[in-house]
């Protein structure tokens, strides 16, 4: 959300304008992306720093036993891509926008994309092999979040479908990343309105 109302709100001052003098749209984009990264980073790391020995103190729940585990890691990859995933398309949506209160249905539709595996926990956490976990794995748009509501469910971890999930995860961060830097290039200078579908559209086929 920060990258869309960062890209939309130089949108509507002409700031972009400014600093494309100096730097490529595509360098623009992309610092964007891993400064936000890097600032989420930096603020979940104090929030862990602090809450958690007052949660273990407070609670005598041994947290640190808990989350510090090999699969930790694994996690915090697939949480990555997934934010890699949403942020270059939510930067690019945020280029087409000259005011968010104004913002499309289309705009709209675009920001609940996030939410979708939330929808789909219930069904999810009834059957966590079931059709709509497997085939929520493997669509790029919610295999963040279904991957992560999975494996916090599944005693067993199913690795092939892990490793193909994050396989087709990687392969849609790089064609969405591709796609978001022709329309953010396009889009940030666009200015007097909000960015159609169909104008969309066509930015990403020229």
């Amino acid at each position: 959300m920060m990258i869309f109302q960062s890209a939309s709100q130089e949108k509507k001052e002409k700031v972009a304008e400014m600093v494309l003098s100096s730097i490529t749209a595509n360098d623009l984009m992309q610092g964007k992306i891993i400064g936000y990264f890097v600032l989420g980073i930096f603020q979940v790391t104090i929030w862990l720093v602090i809450a958690l020995p007052i949660i273990e103190w407070r609670t005598d729940i041994p947290v640190f036993s808990y989350l510090f585990v090999p699969e930790l890691l694994l996690l915090l990859l697939i949480a990555i891509a997934g934010y890699l995933l949403f942020a270059s398309i939510f930067v690019s949506i945020g280029a087409t926008v000259e005011e968010i209160n104004t913002s499309s249905n289309f705009q709209g539709i675009i920001m609940m994309l996030p939410f979708i595996p939330f929808i789909l926990f219930g069904p999810i956490f009834a059957d966590p092999n079931g059709l709509i976990a497997k085939v929520g794995t493997f669509f790029p748009i919610t295999a963040p979040g279904v991957l992560l509501i999975r494996l916090s469910i599944l005693e067993e971890w199913p690795w092939i479908e892990i490793l193909l999930a994050i396989v087709v995860l990687f392969v849609s961060i790089w064609l969405f990343m591709k796609l978001a830097g022709k329309i953010f290039k396009t889009g940030i200078l666009l200015y007097g309105k909000n960015a159609t579908p169909q104008e969309i559209w066509k930015w990403i086929r020229y």
